[in-house]
């Protein structure tokens, strides 16, 4: 899932770190697709140097606690898992060709939020793009939410895109 030099996706060396950069993290949600369109249609400047973020989550393949997951269990749960990876960076590259624009995909596991500002602060991002998936007032009070912890814990401006239809 590294840097691919065909397509729309721009290789650039580690070393060469890029000016202007604009972070977009998706998480194969409808609500990251939309901030990424959303992005597109109103800020995106020819200047801008896009870095795509996803951080893969493995779900857990434990159905009853206490007992360790089979063998079989396990490897299915990674061939779902890289089945889910292959058509995400497809529909990935699908919206750049639309929008004809050229980007850096990061694929990075770790806890979503943290692994967000960490991407933004070493590639020096101008802007973090992010969605919203609209968990519950509980959920969010329990146990945060991603786009809270980014907007606030980033070094740069964060865009929170609602969902497509909320009102």
């Amino acid at each position: 899932m590294a840097d691919e030099p065909d397509g729309p996706f721009l290789s650039v060396p580690a070393t060469k770190p890029l000016d202007n950069v604009v972070l977009i993290a998706v998480d194969g949600s409808d609500s990251s697709f939309y901030s990424f369109k959303w992005y597109m249609q109103n800020i995106h400047q020819p200047f801008h140097n896009i870095v795509i973020l996803h951080c893969p989550e493995i779900r857990s393949v434990m159905k009853i606690p206490l007992r360790a997951p089979d063998s079989d269990s396990v490897r299915s749960a990674l061939e779902e898992h890289d089945l889910e990876m292959t058509n995400l960076v497809d529909r990935i590259k699908d919206n750049l060709r639309h929008a004809k624009v050229n980007a850096r995909l990061i694929t990075q596991s770790g806890n979503p939020g943290h692994t967000i500002v960490e991407i933004a602060n070493e590639n020096k991002a101008i802007l973090i793009v992010t969605g919203s998936r609209g968990v519950s007032r509980i959920r969010r009070t329990l146990i945060g939410s991603v786009s809270d912890f980014v907007l606030h814990h980033a070094h740069c401006p964060v865009l929170i895109c609602p969902k497509e239809n909320a009102t």
